[in-house]
């Protein structure tokens, strides 16, 4: 019988293909090394975002026509003190209150207080979080961490990234790829300005709604914004001084007069506001007169139907009207 010699693959075939095969998968994980960067990369400039978002909400977006507000800042007229301020509230205060309080889990002696609407002025203020929804990781703990799933020693209370409240403004930076501090963080120096979420330009115009006309006269005015409770507000004049007046001049029946205030600095947020005859012996005090046309009479406590409401937003002019005689 005729044997036919077996085929195969020779030593050096064997090694070559090994070889060609090694180089393959080299450059495929190369690639996808490469993938996996950028992916990580996109998804913190993502969380970034979100993390802005928390904060000083999104005004450019409307619901029925006017704009959205929303985030920490619009709830707690302040910027966070530190990222877990947006995610959860610290150890409840005891004895217990209503609304209640808690610790902030940035710092144990600033409190916290619950969401609630004030009777007193109608203004809803504080903490609703959480802002950023997260699931606890295995520890239990809560944290919203960069694309690479950074840690550090602050992690109790940035997430792992360095998140720093310097004046009025915040800067966020993740360490990147190598979990340290070089040239490929991914940084946001300015992720909020100031101008994100305070507002400085605010008009004030007077309405003559009565038959007569309203007397000219120097009355010291103040505009009081409130941004809470009753005890919780912001006074300001015209710029130059703590007051504005009606500079002498008689606003007639059916019309009106405006002045323009530039010192109040008000946070972002729906806030409400009423205009005070300026008390120069105690220009904090509770105690004061809303104006009605003069200042010679009023109680020092406002009603809810006293103060007048608004939207505080960014970058836009606020216009207030202070109707009087109607």
């Amino acid at each position: 019988m005729r044997r036919h010699p077996a085929a195969g693959f020779t030593l050096l075939e064997m090694v070559l293909v090994l070889f060609l095969m090694a180089l393959v998968a080299s450059a495929g994980l190369m690639l996808t090394e490469g993938v996996e960067d950028q992916a990580k990369y996109d998804e913190t400039k993502r969380r970034m975002e979100m993390i802005r978002k928390a904060i000083v909400g999104d005004p450019t977006r409307t619901v029925n026509g006017s704009p959205e507000i929303s985030g920490f800042v619009a709830d707690m007229g302040r910027l966070p003190g530190c990222l877990a301020e947006l995610l959860e509230l610290g150890a409840e205060k005891i004895p217990e209150t209503d609304p209640k309080t808690y610790e902030s889990p940035c710092d144990d002696s600033v409190t916290l207080t619950e969401w609630h609407v004030d009777n007193d002025t109608g203004i809803g203020s504080d903490w609703r979080g959480p802002y950023i929804a997260v699931l606890p990781e295995r520890s239990g703990n809560l944290r919203f961490r960069d694309g690479y799933g950074n840690s550090d020693a602050n992690d109790t209370l940035n997430s792992g990234w360095a998140f720093l409240v310097t004046s009025n403004e915040i800067s966020l930076t993740s360490a990147g790829f190598d979990a340290v501090s070089t040239d490929d963080d991914v940084r946001a120096d300015k992720l909020v300005v100031e101008s994100d979420w305070q507002v400085t330009d605010i008009n004030v115009t007077f309405k003559n709604k009565s038959v007569g006309d309203l007397p000219g006269n120097d009355e010291e005015l103040v505009l009081r914004v409130y941004l809470g409770d009753s005890t919780n507000y912001v006074d300001g004049g015209d710029g130059t001084n703590d007051y504005f007046t009606l500079f002498g001049d008689a606003v007639a029946a059916n019309s009106s007069i405006s002045h323009f205030s530039t010192d109040a600095t008000i946070p972002l947020g729906r806030r409400g506001y009423a205009i005070v005859c300026h008390d120069s012996s105690e220009p904090d005090s509770d105690n004061f007169v809303l104006f009605d046309g003069d200042c010679d009479s009023g109680n020092g406590v406002p009603g809810n139907n006293d103060i007048r409401k608004f939207i505080a937003v960014p970058r836009q002019n606020i216009n207030l009207e202070w109707i009087i005689g109607e």
